[in-house]
């Protein structure tokens, strides 16, 4: 282990901060810890960052984008979900989100700042390291994005590099705390000086047979990543997959936290509102008794514990499907306004309770690109579409400062990046 923070690091983290892209408090265990890097605090200069935010957010809000995701077109292959004749078959880049994105300065204050990568469920085993291979794959792409070197046609240039805020990797959590250090040492040889940037692991239990997130060595891995400050993303499907998966994340959580002072416990980043059956509805409009009132009190227990957020992301999915771009007309048209109402109605009631339970300093915007695509409308209109939902209910019932935690403030929390 290193006993001094090396040269290469400091430079490049000295280098991200001063284009205003490493948080001051970037020794926050997360990264350095896993390697031994002391914890190292930078400060801007002429006092307080967030003084400068409290006195511009009121004009203009950033927004972190917490939940895309982006492949190349020549890895589709490795993809686990995604055979020829899938909607979203075909490369999704920097270039491509940027174009969903563009409506954005024109309809609003905001800015998009940038985003937080999350994998994409590529191929992958956990018989042998082999099965790791694949997910790696993932990492060496991501980090073309985030250092700016891209290979001809995948649709990103050095100067979307400091889109890329955060990564959250695929790992192997139900191999255990061993298996994870090995694979994190695998990954610190392949990020390089993107190192830092990797904030947080995933490993998809929506699909999983259940016991998978409650074996002792998924919760060893999550224990791993709660003491070197890496946050775990949660991906549960409680409309397709059943309630019980929600309960299970309940128990989940608490072994993982059992015993530990709030400081080593891993951060939990919910994923889509944990998947609720948002298209039963009653004869009036309003959500079924049965799967809202479970999904709600679920809900509640989740957001007891401390270090747990979660992602308003995913909506489009669990909803009736929009119809496509070329029937909804250019933005501001009175068919998208019709359409952006109707969305907020349906969610309006899973965003309350969402609102009540984690409260404004746990929720985060995420956009779910390019998977929005199919149910939003298609690429040219379903992020707009999706912000239009938040950004409605966002006005609707939180204050200013609360919104800016919303859009921005809370992502970089959860994922311990820059402010």
């Amino acid at each position: 282990m290193h006993a001094v923070v090396p040269q290469a690091v400091m430079w490049w983290t000295e280098f991200r901060f001063n284009v205003g892209y490493l948080r001051d408090d970037v020794g926050d265990r997360q990264g350095f810890a896993v390697l031994g890097i002391p914890r190292v605090q930078f400060r801007p200069a002429g006092g307080s960052s967030k003084q400068g935010r409290k006195a511009s957010f009121l004009s203009s809000m950033e927004i972190v984008d917490a939940h895309i995701h982006l492949y190349p077109g020549t890895e589709v292959e490795s993809l686990a979900w995604c055979a020829e004749g899938h909607p979203l078959h075909g490369q999704h880049s920097v270039e491509d989100y940027l174009e969903a994105t563009k409506d954005l300065c024109t309809v609003s204050s905001h800015k998009l700042r940038g985003f937080i990568f999350i994998e994409t469920d590529r191929k992958s085993h956990l018989e042998t390291e082999a099965g790791w291979d694949e997910p790696l794959r993932e990492l060496d792409w991501i980090r073309r994005v985030a250092d700016g070197r891209p290979r001809p046609g995948e649709g990103h240039t050095s100067q979307h590099a400091h889109m890329c805020l955060g990564v959250v990797l695929w790992a192997p959590l139900p191999s255990g705390a061993e298996a994870m250090q090995r694979y994190m040492d695998r990954v610190q040889a392949r990020a390089g000086m993107m190192l830092p940037l990797v904030k947080g692991f995933r490993y998809l239990v929506q699909d999983k047979p259940p016991g998978t997130m409650l074996t002792a060595s998924f919760v060893d891995s999550l224990r791993w990543m709660g003491r070197s400050g890496f946050a775990f993303d949660l991906g549960v499907d409680a409309r397709s997959g059943g309630i019980w998966q929600l309960e299970e994340a309940i128990e989940m959580i608490e072994r993982a936290h059992d015993g530990l002072p709030n400081d080593k416990k891993v951060t939990v980043v919910i994923n889509h509102m944990c998947k609720p059956d948002m298209r039963s509805r009653d004869q009036d409009g309003n959500p079924a008794t049965e799967p809202f009132t479970a999904w709600k009190t679920h809900m509640a227990r989740l957001a007891s514990f401390s270090n747990v957020y979660m992602k308003l992301s995913g909506g489009f999915s669990e909803t009736d499907p929009l119809p496509s771009a070329g029937e909804q007309g250019d933005w501001g048209s009175q068919v998208r306004d019709d359409l952006v109402k109707r969305t907020r109605e349906w969610s309006g009631s899973w965003l309350g309770e969402m609102l009540t339970a984690f409260g404004p300093r746990r929720l985060l915007f995420g956009s779910d690109w390019c998977v929005c695509n199919v149910g939003g409308g298609g690429n040219g209109v379903s992020w707009m579409n999706w912000w239009s939902v938040v950004d409605g209910f966002a006005k609707d019932n939180l204050t200013e400062e609360d919104q800016a935690n919303l859009w921005s403030d809370n992502a970089l929390r959860a994922y311990r990046c820059a402010r």
